[in-house]
């Protein structure tokens, strides 16, 4: 008798089999792969704010711009803003003021960054969920018209902030900076909150570990050596804001892995949130 072209059940469940297999081994690489091309975009996202920030201390002297305003062209809110509490926290996720659709609301820095593909790394917009532990945005996300995550990158709140909670830390003048290869201008700052490292996640423009008063605490107990200073459980201290940590995370938790940041020399690099303070402090 002529045999059937046909697959037996036997010979379908082989295939199956076989095909879950190649799949099981394929999905971790090609996650890898894809992850690694995330990064490579998110990297050169920062390399057009490393060119923001060195022209526009060219035209303005050395002298950096207010953290607070780096975006926007003023702290107080916009009409568009109304029944927002905490307006500025909420700025990163309120897509009625994504600056690439609405320029006029632009501040001091954004129009060297007019030309900038993304204000957002690709893998952050996998993890900027709407129950977001930041107590920034639960106190404030349901009065949200438009949610939209649109820019994570933030500024190092030491570098020309007008701030007085920072006022001994802060410096003013990019020269003041005495090892830009070691000091980050933009950072992507972590989303998620760890209480015994950080107490908020992303909420605003404005990167900052700590003010004058807990640096002076954090410095004596560091035999006042910046890089012994890093955020954790016990005796060590609990920052503000802490460097993200979703790039080659293992296991897939999103705190242990690095947050890629923008130098004042020029170049791109990716910290761990351990490395946070030393690496956002000018003073070294």
């Amino acid at each position: 008798m002529k045999r059937s072209n046909a697959f037996t059940l036997i010979e379908l469940l082989v295939v199956i089999a076989v095909i879950a297999v190649l799949l099981a081994i394929l999905m971790p690489a090609l996650g890898k792969a894809k992850n690694l091309a995330q990064g490579i975009a998110c990297k050169g996202n920062l390399k057009n704010y490393v060119f923001a920030v060195s022209m526009y201390l060219d035209d303005n002297d050395g002298k950096f711009c207010n953290p607070g305003q780096c975006y926007f062209s003023q702290m107080t809110a916009y009409p568009v803003e109304s029944g927002l509490s905490s307006y500025i926290h909420l700025r990163w996720c309120n897509g009625n003021i994504d600056l690439k659709s609405h320029p006029e609301y632009g501040g001091s820095l954004f129009r060297y960054l007019a030309d900038a593909k993304a204000f957002i790394c690709p893998t952050y917009k996998t993890v900027a969920v709407r129950n977001s532990e930041d107590h920034f945005y639960v106190a404030d996300a349901a009065n949200l018209k438009k949610y939209e995550p649109w820019y994570n990158y933030t500024m190092n709140a030491y570098l020309g902030s007008p701030n007085d909670e920072i006022k001994k830390t802060a410096v003013k003048k990019v020269f003041e900076v005495k090892q830009p290869a070691t000091t980050f201008s933009f950072c992507e700052e972590s989303a998620l909150v760890d209480t015994a490292y950080n107490v908020s996640g992303l909420n605003d423009t404005y990167m900052i570990p700590g003010n004058d008063s807990m640096i002076q605490s954090w410095m004596s107990a560091a035999g006042n050596n910046p890089w012994n200073i890093e955020p954790g459980p016990g005796t060590s201290p609990t920052f503000y804001d802490v460097v993200a940590g979703y790039h080659n995370a293992p296991s897939g938790n999103l705190l242990l892995g690095r947050g890629n940041c923008a130098f004042l020399d020029g170049h791109v690099d990716a910290l761990a949130r351990a490395e946070t303070f030393p690496y956002a402090y000018p003073r070294k």
